[in-house]
């Protein structure tokens, strides 16, 4: 085991506390030695001590509610995309009806008709074997 130095106490006693049973197992022997023999140890674990007591005795009060509100009110907001494109459905919707109505209009085959279609059309509509039934 090497012997403590009073700069590695110091940094021990930064990092873990005035509790030396806190400390690495393998540094613990050696701090109660410099404990024994150094008055500067003895006088840095006092003040860690004092300290720790100071913060283990410290209250805070809670917040009121109006500082909660405050606080929130600065606090940045979360996007909410799902609602925002939710938003657009409308506007989607329609948008897909006119696509899907466009492209439907264009697939439709373009038939020319002429004055003979027409007089048959006529024909079809007064026979009484038409479908449409119904007499000239």
């Amino acid at each position: 085991m090497a012997e403590m130095t009073l700069d590695r106490f110091l940094d021990l006693l930064d990092r873990h506390g005035p509790v030396i049973d806190r400390w690495p197992a393998s540094d613990q022997d050696g701090a109660e030695a410099l404990l024994a023999t150094s008055a500067e140890a003895r006088s840095a674990m006092a003040d860690a001590r004092a300290v720790a007591t100071i913060l283990n005795d410290l209250r805070v009060a809670p917040p009121s509610a109006a500082m909660l509100g405050r606080i929130l009110d600065t606090a940045p907001r979360p996007r909410r995309w799902i609602s925002e494109i939710l938003s657009w459905r409308p506007a989607v919707a329609f948008a897909a009806a006119l696509v899907v109505g466009i492209y439907l209009g264009a697939m439709v085959p373009t038939v020319q008709a002429n004055d003979d279609d027409w007089s048959t059309l006529g024909y079809a509509l007064t026979d009484d074997a038409s479908p449409f039934g119904g007499t000239p």
